[in-house]
């Protein structure tokens, strides 16, 4: 079995995403917030805030960074637990 990481874009975002595994899981948060610190210096916005306001996902400018910043947080705490995948797929 060789797993494949696949990644939905735009649309599949909902309120609340991926906040219950950033305060749980610390290899999500700790991937999360490397994200946030990336996007920092482009956004006007705090990525953890995004995730549970719906007028924020609403508007393209943030919700696509925000839906990068889940599925590269999504992908550390998989590979955490030994997925490893042989192929990354994703659109947007």
């Amino acid at each position: 079995l060789r797993p494949v990481f696949v990644f939905a874009g735009q649309g599949a975002q909902w309120v609340g995403m991926g906040l219950r595994l950033w305060e749980q899981e610390p290899v999500f948060a700790a991937a999360m917030e490397r994200c946030g610190r990336a996007l920092a210096p482009f956004v006007d916005w705090r990525l953890r805030e995004v995730l549970g306001d719906a007028a924020l996902l609403g508007r393209v400018d943030v919700v696509q960074p925000a839906s990068w910043a889940v599925a590269v947080s999504l992908a550390e705490l998989w590979r955490a637990y030994g997925v490893e995948p042989v192929a990354v797929a994703g659109h947007s």
